[in-house]
């Protein structure tokens, strides 16, 4: 078997800054502290996380008194003024860009612009853009969802999740400078997602079959698996290597692998000795 691994496979910047920035503030406090959701999706890295004192909070846990961290996706500045009032302090480590694309958003709003964000509405980092809009905003994942948008909405602008499918996104901007002719649209899919998208696609062309490492309730890395298989290459999900069908790929020729933004670089090395030794057989 021959064995083609994607070089971008692995920890987005925005995922591995927050993550340094949680851990530092927990050496420094010497104690637990929380993290507003999950800081990561990815079980594993989140049950390495804990062992560091390291705490993801539920929805519906209560703010302790103690040093809370706000996660790349970011939160809605509602959430915001609730972490504030109730924690020892906030340490907000939302993602650069992820910051650039909520300012964006509450400007177009203070102009009487009407938001669009293509992406999955219940993400994190969606809820928490929507929530930066000042003004009529609206959430579609697909280019038939913006057929249910009102009309006579004015002047619109098109955003996007920074993990969206690219492919997705053109056919969305499509529809929505059909129905509202003159929107403006912005490409606000960050460069580390075109770049893991475009090597993905790049790889599923040249192999028999994808294996794709991340969590299950990892949005870019469930994209990714989905990538593979619209071009027709199967792709098998696993987020260690346990969980590799090693029987299956015995039977390929090529194998590609990559892996989501959250996926630890640990795991993908150990995806990859399990392969290699499968290679060797």
């Amino acid at each position: 078997m021959e064995l083609y691994v994607a070089e971008s496979a692995g920890f987005c910047m925005g995922v591995r800054r927050a993550i340094e920035i949680a851990e530092g503030v927990a050496r420094k406090e010497g104690r637990t502290v929380y993290t507003h959701g999950p800081l990561i999706h990815n079980p594993q890295a989140l049950a390495d996380l804990r062992g560091k004192g390291i705490v993801p909070l539920e929805e519906d846990d209560p703010v302790p008194r103690a040093p809370v961290i706000v996660r790349a996706h970011g939160v809605p500045p509602g959430a915001m003024n609730r972490l504030e009032r109730a924690a020892e302090r906030v340490v907000d480590a939302t993602c650069p860009k992820v910051s650039t694309i909520q300012n964006r958003i509450a400007e177009f709003s203070d102009r009487g612009v009407a938001v669009v964000i293509a992406g999955d509405a219940d993400h994190p980092e969606v809820v928490g853009l929507l929530g930066h809009a000042r003004g009529p905003a609206f959430v579609v994942g697909s280019a038939d969802e913006v057929d249910g948008l009102p009309a006579g909405l004015g002047p619109v602008v098109l955003v996007s999740q920074t993990t969206q499918d690219e492919a997705v996104f053109e056919t969305i901007r499509d529809r929505v400078l059909a129905r509202f002719p003159g929107a403006e649209t912005l490409s606000t899919i960050c460069r580390s997602t075109h770049r893991r998208q475009e090597e993905t696609r790049a790889l599923a062309r040249r192999v028999d079959a994808m294996v794709v490492i991340g969590g299950r309730n990892s949005a870019n890395t469930c994209r990714l698996a989905e990538i593979c298989r619209g071009m027709g290459t199967p792709a098998y999900h696993v987020e260690t290597a346990a969980e590799l069908p090693l029987a299956e790929l015995r039977r390929l020729e090529r194998v590609g692998v990559t892996a989501g933004a959250s996926t630890p670089a640990w795991i993908i090395r150990d995806v990859v000795a399990a392969l290699s030794g499968t290679a060797a057989d």
